[in-house]
């Protein structure tokens, strides 16, 4: 069987009959915790002084030396400095190449040694009275400078598509650097919101310790002096170390929070961080519609998805180009002589090379179906890439709608529960509650504190979010 649920409540009433004394001494501590504005209540900003091992950071300061120190975001810069470099590479197709080189020969081979009398100018015809000099000559030395200019002329339009391919290449590199900056942001955001989130619940929760301590003393003065019950002061010792588990899961979470954020921003350990902003309300200023036309007309990842595109279409024309005749330009000037840095012999040549590959063995038609396959891809991933952005940023618009109405709900219980606790405050003065009930009012007071700042810092957490997904900055 149920026993009398109204038992409890009747034996506290009669027994805070006994002692009237009690009543407005507790109340005025219980009221007067309830009306101070806790940061719960309101958002007050934490003070921005800094002092040795302290560091006041505001988001946009945060977020300015993430960009600076953030190891993933070298990595990023690299890779730009590394397509930049690339293209650089690709003007060999277009410029001329100059080689110099020395050589020195020495040889009995007659038409050598022939030559090399008439390439360093001392050749004389006389010697070809000389029985079996032409057919076994003495053995000949020739020190040889050569400087030798090919100029690529056409090559079926391999150095065009090359250079603009590298060129895609390095917009692509661009475009996943500024995408990789505006993650760095996110992530420095998140940290610095749950940075904030901390530590306003832990002056929340010991706002709450110290209303709940003056309670436990005020419980045992009146308990001294027999005017209240051991029920009162026993149940205002149990809130007492009930918030003091919280304000120690708290204080951890705040370490949490603060090697987070150092991490992310490069700031050394051991220093106190001490946010300069404060969980607010911001807003959706933009249409779902329109923040997703915005967003997809200019989104680096789309940026990127372009780039690959583009890059993988001039991969076909590099391809192709195998199938086309190749002209290219050379000339060549040789110093000869018999004895090394002498100047005995001079002559130039110059000419032009046209060349056509007819058959590689289908190297080429493999190659070009590979680039055009490669294509294909990026063409198809660029598509599905663009409906799956849209989808992000809606999800993401939705998360901050009920975000928003998550907060002015908790800013409604918010508002009735410190209602509650002030009506209790007043039934328990003229005896109506017991003492255990005007705590249960404090603890929901607390609680829906809590809920709020929770709520706060996902609508913040939400519009950094969408503002990731929409290809927006950060802020």
């Amino acid at each position: 069987m149920r026993g009398n649920p109204r038992a409890p409540q009747a034996a506290r009433e009669h027994d805070d009959r006994r002692h009237p004394r009690r009543s407005a001494s507790i109340t005025a501590v219980l009221l007067a915790g309830a009306l101070v504005q806790s940061p719960v209540a309101q958002e007050v900003t934490p003070s921005a002084t800094e002092s040795p091992g302290t560091r006041v950071l505001s988001l946009a300061d945060a977020q300015a030396r993430a960009l600076e120190v953030n190891q993933i975001l070298q990595v990023a810069r690299a890779g730009v400095d590394q397509a930049r470099a690339a293209r650089l590479q690709t003007w060999a197709g277009h410029l001329p190449s100059i080689d110099l080189s020395q050589r020195a020969i020495r040889t009995n081979d007659a038409v050598s040694a022939f030559g090399f009398g008439l390439k360093q100018e001392r050749f004389d015809p006389s010697s070809l009275a000389v029985p079996g000099a032409l057919v076994q000559p003495d053995a000949a030395t020739d020190y040889q400078t050569v400087v030798e200019l090919r100029q690529p002329v056409w090559n079926g339009g391999q150095e065009l598509h090359a250079r603009r391919q590298a060129g895609a290449g390095l917009r692509l590199a661009q475009a996943r650097l500024r995408r990789t900056e505006e993650q760095i942001r996110l992530q420095t955001a998140e940290a610095y919101w749950g940075l904030v989130l901390a530590r306003q619940a832990l002056e929340a929760v010991r706002h709450s310790l110290a209303t709940a301590r003056a309670h436990a003393d005020a419980a045992r003065a009146h308990y001294e002096e027999e005017t209240a019950p051991l029920s009162d002061l026993l149940a205002a010792q149990v809130r007492v170390a009930e918030l003091r588990g919280q304000e120690i899961d708290a204080v951890d979470r705040v370490a949490a929070a603060v090697d987070g954020l150092s991490l992310v921003t490069g700031l050394e350990t051991g220093i106190e961080l001490v946010p300069a902003d404060t969980l607010g309300e911001p807003a959706i200023t933009m249409e779902l519609k329109e923040l997703i036309d915005a967003a997809l007309a200019e989104h680096a990842e789309l940026e990127a998805a372009d780039q690959t595109t583009a890059a993988a279409r001039h991969a076909v024309g590099v391809a192709r180009a195998d199938f086309l005749p190749h002209l290219n330009a050379f000339g060549q000037v040789d110093l000869d002589s018999d004895a090394p840095f002498e100047r005995q012999g001079e002559s130039w040549t110059v000419g032009v090379a046209a060349t056509w590959n007819l058959f590689a063995g289908l190297r080429s038609t493999g190659a070009v179906g590979q680039a055009r396959a490669q294509l294909t891809q990026a063409q198809a991933q660029r598509a599905f890439l663009e409906a799956q952005l849209a989808r992000q940023i809606a999800q993401a618009w939705r998360a901050v709608h009920s975000a928003q109405a998550q907060v002015a709900i908790a800013g409604e219980a918010v508002a009735q529960a410190d209602e509650r606790l002030r009506m209790t405050g007043l039934q328990y003065q003229e005896e109506l509650v017991a003492a255990v009930d005007l705590l249960d009012a404090e603890t929901a007071l607390t609680q829906t504190r809590l809920r709020r700042l929770q709520a706060l810092h996902g609508l913040n957490v939400g519009m950094a979010r969408l503002e990731f997904a929409a290809g927006l900055p950060v802020q």
